[in-house]
């Protein structure tokens, strides 16, 4: 959510989430109230994402190595890093093996 913040207020462009989560993404795009344990969070994904054209779908973790990688690197350091132009030498090398592996 810090992300898609950040990016709305970053930029006027569209907005791309890719999540490896199929459960977070149903619930995200679900036109009914969400209830669950999650509704507030869902709640306030869904008001930012109203704020920008986007466009989110789901992506699994062997097809996206960065995301994984940096998800495992929050869950390791318990702490929100954001890099504006780059990225770790670790996510910049899984990135040329992401785009290697769709055939980019």
């Amino acid at each position: 959510m810090e992300g898609l913040s950040f990016s709305i207020q970053r930029s006027e462009l569209p907005v791309q989430i890719d999540m490896d989560s199929i459960i977070a993404v149903k619930l995200i795009q679900a036109s009914e109230v969400d209830r669950s344990v999650y509704s507030s969070i869902i709640k306030e994904i869904r008001y930012l994402m109203s704020l920008r054209e986007n466009c989110i779908t789901h992506v699994s973790r062997s097809q996206n190595k960065v995301s994984d990688s940096l998800a495992k690197f929050a869950r390791s350091e318990g702490r929100t890093m954001t890099w504006l132009g780059s990225g770790p030498p670790e996510a910049l090398e899984l990135a040329a093996i992401d785009c290697k592996d769709f055939g980019g």
